[in-house]
């Protein structure tokens, strides 16, 4: 019943975003053609989407050690190899399809059944990146409300002085978190999990995750161009913001969320050409990927059908 009400809230709460989605992107993009959006899609050029390929490749290549990082907490490890593999198809498929907890993890839970990890492993491996992760977002927010706190206010709504105070406290939380997980207990209870302190490796995650996130801002950046008129640490602070919030707000994919949010904050592009922005950042971070590993979650599921053919089966113990 517990689990029902839950699912029934995370609807809800969809249903909620999703109306107030449209709502925003109708009145931003509601006079704009088919034909002014195919008109700016071909404007941008093949070197700005070679560009976007790019850095779509550097951040899932800032993904590939995810799950080794957080299984390396527990104290269990995990090849690069295998974490290129879990971590960036769960990361994919999560991202276009939406309810990370149960796409991402569907995906993690029959990798690691596979080889030798439980389910509790999968627990791991989502919670620890995502409470890394955090910290890094709350780093780049911070460090932006701080060197920006004047363009930043003209996206939040707050004070120039509010938005130095606010970065500030984030920083100093964040700080203060990466230094428990380094100095700090040997032993850390994560939910219901007792895990090892993380120490410097944490470090490293968090600086790669920082990566993660400003090549994934990138990858919209680099279309939008000097009309933009905005840095690109405060553009990375309000496309990370707007992209927690579409994971929040259980859409799938955080598709028109993500836009609304952005749409609400660039006025001074024009909505043809920030539409056109919108669609190729889709197409070339969510589904360009969420292809390349369906292909490779196939032939990884054919490649382990072969191995059970050809694996040479015991011999039955007669019965006497």
């Amino acid at each position: 019943m517990r689990q029902r009400l839950i699912i029934a809230a995370r609807i809800v709460v969809a249903l909620l975003f999703a109306a107030l989605a449209i709502h925003v992107l109708v009145g931003e993009f509601g006079s704009l053609s088919l034909d002014d959006l195919a008109l700016s899609l071909g404007e941008i050029s093949w070197g700005a989407a070679g560009l976007m390929a790019l850095a779509t490749v550097a951040a899932f290549c800032a993904v590939v050690p995810y799950d080794a990082f957080a299984l390396a907490y527990e104290g269990k490890r995990l090849s690069l190899r295998r974490s290129a593999l879990s971590s960036t198809t769960s990361y994919a498929v999560s991202n276009l399809l939406g309810f990370p907890v149960l796409t991402g993890n569907a995906v993690r839970w029959w990798l690691f059944e596979h080889w030798g990890l439980h389910v509790g492993d999968v627990a791991i491996a989502a919670l620890a990146t995502t409470i890394v992760c955090n910290i890094a977002f709350a780093f780049i927010v911070g460090i932006a409300l701080v060197v920006a706190p004047d363009l930043t206010a003209q996206v939040t709504g707050l004070s120039a002085e509010a938005s130095l105070t606010a970065g500030l406290v984030m920083l100093a939380v964040a700080a203060a978190l990466v230094l428990l997980a380094v100095v700090g207990p040997k032993g850390v209870k994560l939910w219901q999990f007792n895990v090892r302190r993380p120490g410097r490796l944490m470090l490293l995650q968090v600086l790669v995750c920082a990566v993660d996130y400003s090549a994934t801002a990138a990858v919209l950046y680099i279309p939008l161009g000097p009309a933009l008129g905005m840095d690109f640490l405060p553009f990375l602070a309000l496309f990370s913001t707007a992209k927690t919030i579409g994971i929040f707000s259980n859409v799938p994919g955080g598709l028109g969320v993500f836009e609304a949010i952005i749409a609400s904050t660039m006025g001074s592009i024009s909505p043809a050409d920030l539409a056109a922005a919108l669609v190729a950042y889709r197409a070339i971070f969510y589904f360009a990927p969420f292809a390349i590993a369906a292909t490779a979650l196939a032939v990884h599921g054919l490649h382990r059908a072969g191995m059970r053919r050809t694996t040479p089966r015991e011999p039955s113990t007669p019965s006497t």
